[in-house]
């Protein structure tokens, strides 16, 4: 029996295959042969199709909501799905790129591998979460273990926001953090420059070659930080535009600060970049009036720098323009201290160096108020991280009642 022109027309010609539907995302190759799955905004690339649809496929599922996915959801899994949602706010400029960095690396390096990321998010008990954090305790310091924490914290406040969990959730309730007394990793010590180096230091700094020009590039950067005690990241960021006069001296409106954060631009060539933006707290934002010490400096650097290619009004430049990297300015100070004949230091000394400078000045609960807000810190932080009595001055204040 002769077969149809229909028929022989559907065996010689392969059959198209069935479209993705809607909501299924799309996946296809690009102009530089890469396969690549969109799904809802997020995009992956990859030499692999498979590997490619399977990355897709996986945030399939942790952009949906409700409990009955999140039964399914082991914490790893829910944790890509938070930091998903944190990624999205970070595109719309409601969180900070270090902010997303900093969770993104917590999860990461101690919750994503740890037996806590294999318990589904429905059966996870404040049992659980304490021998996590016991565990985490032998490895880390308590800076480390609290960021862990906080990362749960804010995970589950975020599972409750969705409604992926019940509003009476509260695993957290029974978990203790452990005193850093306990601990095997220690908080490292902050580094002070006693004072009778700063002398041998600010000449080494400050000295100059027998052309006229500065020995060291950044050397009044450094003395500029011993003097103000601004963080890193401020320094670099200095600008025309932050300097003031208040109340006939000369100050300093401290505004934005020099971050470098993980590179999440399209096609990126490198892995992190810098940027420029506000500080992570608003106690940050701060006048901090200048000392003539810090005056000099200043009118020294604004005359000595090249002008800046990134912004007009950035003053702290490299020699082409550039923004300096803090590993410019730490080499700079490695090489002061090692011509003075000093022992290392790293360059967030300079600022526990200007706060302890401070303090000892200090002579009631209102002074100690005024060095934190110019450091831009919280009293609390800051009295128990710079104010530390000794044995003899305990002894001075006791024969007093007596004299």
């Amino acid at each position: 029996m002769s077969k149809t022109k229909a028929e022989v027309k559907s065996k010689e010609q392969p059959q198209s295959k069935p479209r993705r539907s809607k909501g299924d995302g799309s996946l296809f190759k690009n102009s530089k042969g890469k396969w690549v799955a969109r799904y809802k905004g997020k995009e992956f690339t990859g030499d692999v199709k498979s590997e490619v649809k399977a990355r897709m496929d996986k945030y399939k599922i942790l952009v949906q909501t409700g409990e009955a996915v999140t039964r399914k959801l082991t914490v790893q899994q829910y944790g890509e799905k938070f930091l998903y949602h944190k990624e999205q706010q970070n595109k719309r400029g409601k969180f900070k790129n270090s902010s997303l960095d900093r969770l993104e690396r917590t999860f990461h390096k101690q919750i994503e591998e740890s037996d806590l990321a294999k318990v589904l998010m429905c059966n996870l008990d404040g049992l659980q979460i304490q021998d996590f954090i016991d565990n985490l305790s032998s490895k880390y310091s308590i800076s480390t273990i609290k960021k862990a924490y906080l990362f749960l914290q804010a995970m589950i406040s975020f599972g409750i926001e969705m409604k992926d969990l019940p509003k009476s959730y509260d695993p957290l309730s029974i978990v203790e953090l452990p005193d850093e007394s306990v601990l095997e990793v220690k908080t490292k010590e902050i580094e002070i420059m006693p004072d009778e180096y700063l002398p041998k230091f600010k000449e080494t700094a400050m000295a100059r070659n027998p052309d006229g020009s500065l020995s060291y590039r950044y050397g009044p950067l450094l003395v500029f930080a011993l003097n103000t005690g601004f963080r890193e990241g401020e320094l670099l960021a200095l600008s025309k535009s932050g300097i003031m006069t208040v109340d006939g001296r000369r100050a300093y409106h401290v505004y934005e600060t020099v971050s470098t954060v993980k590179n999440r631009d399209k096609d990126a060539s490198t892995k992190t970049k810098r940027i420029l933006t506000a500080p992570k707290y608003p106690r940050s934002v701060r006048t901090v009036p200048l000392n003539k010490e810090a005056e000099y400096c200043l009118d020294l650097m604004l005359g000595y720098y090249e002008t800046s290619t990134v912004r007009d009004d950035l003053i702290v430049t490299t020699k082409t323009g550039l923004l300096p990297t803090a590993r410019n300015i730490q080499l700079t100070l490695d090489r002061i201290l090692k011509r003075a004949g000093l022992p290392h230091y790293g360059t967030h000394a300079l600022r526990h160096t200007f706060a302890t400078r401070l303090l000892r000045k200090t002579q009631n609960h209102q002074e100690l108020k005024a060095v934190a807000e110019l450091l831009g810190d919280d009293y609390k932080v800051v009295v128990k991280t710079y104010l530390h009595t000794e044995e003899q001055g305990k002894g001075g204040l006791v024969d007093l009642l007596t004299a």
